[in-house]
């Protein structure tokens, strides 16, 4: 039992690195431009960055 539960949380925690990384690379894609979402995208580059993961210097606002 303790393999299994082993196995799903190191595929949870692979899956959540993926998506954080995704969530990166959309972040620092230059080419994408949307005014109207800029206070959820600045939610989102502020916790990225809070955990220490770059999201480029185009969102570079403080």
């Amino acid at each position: 039992m303790q393999d299994e539960q082993d196995f799903y949380r190191c595929l949870a925690s692979d899956a959540a690195s993926r998506a954080l990384r995704k969530i990166q690379e959309i972040l620092s894609d230059d080419t994408l431009d949307d005014p109207a979402c800029f206070h959820r995208i600045e939610a989102i580059v502020s916790l990225l960055e809070d955990m220490s993961l770059s999201c480029g210097g185009r969102h570079d606002f403080g």
